[in-house]
C-alpha cells in the first residue's frame, strides 16, 4: 500500500510567551550553581568539571538572538528543568 503526503496548506504560529537572554541566563546560572553544589566532591576531585556562568553578551554573540518566543516560558525558565512541558499530540490513524 501507498500513502502519498500532500502539503496542502501552511501558516505561521506565534507563541504568546517570550524569554529574554536575561531571563534565560538567570535561570540556567541559578541552575549551574545548583549543579556544582550538587557536585562539589567531584569537581575538587578533579572528577567532574564545573559547569560557568553565561552571559546575555555572550548569548547574542554566539546566536545572535535576543529574545525568543516559546510554548512554556515557566517550564524553560525553572532551573530544576530547563525544558518545556510539551503535551503529546493524539495520534492520527490513517486508514484506507
Amino acid at each position: 500500500m501507498t500513502i502519498s503526503a500532500v502539503i496542502s496548506g501552511s501558516g505561521l504560529f506565534t507563541p504568546p510567551d517570550s524569554i529574554s537572554n536575561q531571563e534565560l541566563v538567570e535561570s540556567f546560572n541559578t541552575w549551574v550553581d545548583r549543579y556544582n553544589e550538587a557536585h562539589l566532591a567531584a569537581i575538587e576531585s578533579g572528577d567532574v568539571e564545573a559547569k560557568t556562568h553565561s552571559s546575555v553578551a555572550f548569548i547574542e554573540k554566539a546566536s545572535g538572538i535576543k529574545s525568543r518566543y516559546v510554548i512554556d516560558k515557566e517550564g524553560i525558565l525553572d532551573p530544576d528543568r530547563m525544558v518545556p512541558c510539551l503535551f503529546p499530540r493524539e495520534r492520527i490513524v490513517v486508514t484506507q
